[in-house]
């Protein structure tokens, strides 16, 4: 078989993307995103680790496509898909960068790789959200203006379970 060596500082990157149709209005917004419409929406999950999996039927997988697409399924059907975002996410503004935030939180405990969200409202328009995993950036968001704690989010705050 082929050997391979991988320095310390090696770095895997899997990306799994996914989309929904949902619809949303920015209250308060100064133009035309301000009246209620939708977005064919596409999500862009990106998992990085140092380490495949060593034996097993996941061998020299860093994670199974198949295990990002179980979380993620449920997390779109219930939440996401023909949904009203401002009341699935629970914010008066699901902005690209919200719904980025949002969809990490909700994700992070049952996929611990995960290390950015991608969201794409049109062909020409996207936000990405990635913490800087070495500080405190986990523990804390900026939502509607207010620094809100991750687990709190997590744990009802904007739906986020």
């Amino acid at each position: 078989g082929i050997f391979f060596f991988f320095l310390s500082t090696t770095m895997f990157v899997l990306e799994k993307k996914f989309g929904f149709e949902a619809m949303h209005v920015l209250k308060g917004h100064d133009g035309k995103c301000a009246r209620p419409h939708g977005h064919s929406y596409r999500v862009v999950l990106e998992v990085s680790g140092r380490t495949l999996v060593g034996s097993g039927p996941k061998r020299n997988m860093l994670m199974d496509f198949e295990e990002i697409s179980r979380e993620v399924r449920g997390m779109v059907d219930l939440h996401l898909d023909h949904a009203n975002l401002n009341e699935s996410l629970g914010t008066d503004s699901p902005t690209a960068e919200f719904i980025a935030v949002w969809i990490f939180i909700y994700l992070r405990k049952r996929i611990p790789l995960l290390v950015a969200v991608t969201v794409e409202e049109t062909a020409s328009s996207r936000a990405t959200y990635r913490p800087d995993m070495s500080t405190e950036d986990l523990k804390h968001v900026i939502v509607d203006g207010v620094v809100v704690e991750t687990e709190k989010l997590a744990n009802g705050h904007g739906n986020c379970d």
